[in-house]
């Protein structure tokens, strides 16, 4: 009878487990489709607003600014708070600032606008970090690469909803109502997802507040540097295809800008399988072991990047560039565990933060460097800067350590009174990480 009842409530956990990685995924589909309103409807807020280019490009990134700015202070706070809690709130602010952004469209306020796409990057970051860290929290870490790459990929879905519904939406509630429109649909999905969240066990959810100590730790951590300079290149990478490749597809075969947006739509809208593919092959195929996927990603997309140079026919070179989205996103999830895998999971909220802002550091300025080589050398440039990013990122996969054996042996073989040995010994941590507690 008791194995019959241990079979249900595993059975029990396990589709709990699916709804909560599902919940968290149409809530960064939703948090997606939000971020990137304003690029989907841009000659609409270009004409309303009566401004530059510039301007409307800067309403895009205001929510990520803000992240950048926030986000190692959130990071520390979300470590010493049940992360849970943290969703329905993050939820609540992003909503506000969809309806600030709506009361500000409406009356053309341009400044009040911005403020209040600040506003709801915090609850955008805030929202981001705790869908990993649940999602990292929630399996056994035989699959919490996979768990992470997966519930990570209703970030590209979003784009793809904001970029094809939100001028359906505009067309029947105008465009300033675009915004609560997906405000509201995240909050709800966040109530779903803390509903979820509530339903499983966590295998590590402590919220013991970390030491200054431990602070240092992860701040000394070669391997948790490593982990960053990777997540830059990878994210550099990726804006660098994302920001110019419509520019060098209309320049080299004279197609209009709106048909070779098109062809580009598809390198960031691979990674829906691509970003849960990186993370099952690492944990499923490799045992846990997350630098050969690093290792391939920047190795693929550097062969990539020189047969796309030498490509002669545009169809060629879109089914390469197809191919190098795959490469270049398997790595974008496995970036976010293996960096909670170098440090004591009572940090585990602030490495995460410490991996998004890299991320979004290597996002902001990586096209912009590009755009000053173009301006200086030509459009050719692109594929050397994109060549050097990816030789850089190999270089420092081979230097860094493998991460997830040490999870996966923990998870074997856990440690007895690991607390107090912890304390003790920090570098036990790397080895053990608390699981139980």
């Amino acid at each position: 009878m008791n194995g019959l009842t241990d079979d249900r409530t595993f059975a029990d956990d396990s589709v709990w487990r699916g709804t909560t990685i599902t919940a968290g995924w149409l809530l960064l589909l939703f948090v997606g489709a939000y971020l990137i309103t304003p690029a989907s409807i841009l000659p609409l807020v270009m004409t309303d607003l009566g401004i530059t280019e510039s301007t409307a490009a800067a309403l895009v990134s205001m929510p990520q600014v803000a992240a950048t700015v926030i986000g190692i202070p959130v990071g520390i706070y979300l470590d010493r708070v049940e992360t849970r809690a943290a969703v329905p709130a993050a939820a609540a602010v992003l909503f506000i600032g969809s309806i600030g952004d709506w009361f500000a469209a409406s009356r053309g306020t341009v400044s009040l606008l911005i403020a209040s796409r600040l506003l709801a990057g915090v609850g955008m970051f805030v929202l981001w970090v705790t869908c990993i860290s649940v999602a990292a929290s929630t399996f056994r870490p035989t699959r919490r690469a996979t768990a992470t790459s997966v519930i990570i990929s209703g970030y590209p879905a979003g784009y793809a909803l904001g970029q094809l519904g939100a001028p359906r939406v505009a067309a029947i509630v105008g465009w300033p109502g675009v915004f609560p429109v997906f405000g509201v649909a995240v909050l709800m999905m966040s109530f779903a997802f803390y509903a979820a969240v509530g339903r499983v066990p966590r295998f590590h959810a402590s919220t013991e507040p970390m030491t200054l100590f431990g602070f240092k730790q992860v701040i000394r951590n070669r391997n948790v540097w490593a982990v960053l300079v990777v997540t830059i290149l990878g994210y550099s990478l990726y804006m660098v295809f994302n920001s110019w490749m419509p520019t060098y597809i209309t320049r080299r075969f004279g197609v209009s800008l709106a048909e070779s947006g098109t062809f580009v739509a598809l390198f960031p809208a691979v990674g829906i399988l691509a970003r849960p593919i990186g993370g099952w092959l690492s944990d499923a195929v490799l045992g846990q072991r997350r630098r050969p996927v690093f290792a391939a990603s920047f190795v693929g997309a550097t062969v990539l990047v020189v047969a796309m140079f030498y490509s002669t026919t545009i169809a060629v070179l879109v089914a390469i560039l197809v191919l190098a989205g795959v490469f270049v996103q398997l790595q974008i999830g496995l970036m976010y565990q293996s960096i909670q895998e170098f440090v004591d999971p009572r940090a585990a909220g602030m490495a995460v933060s410490l991996a998004s802002v890299a991320g979004m550091g290597g996002s902001f300025v990586a096209p912009v460097v590009a755009g000053e080589l173009v301006a200086t050398t030509g459009i050719d440039v692109v594929f050397v800067f994109a060549v050097s990013l990816s030789v850089m990122g190999g270089l420092t996969v081979w230097q860094m350590a493998e991460s997830g054996e040490s999870a996966a042996l923990a998870w074997l073989h856990p440690v007895p009174g690991w607390t107090s040995a912890q304390d003790s010994c920090p570098y036990l941590a790397l080895a053990y990480p608390p699981i139980y507690r």
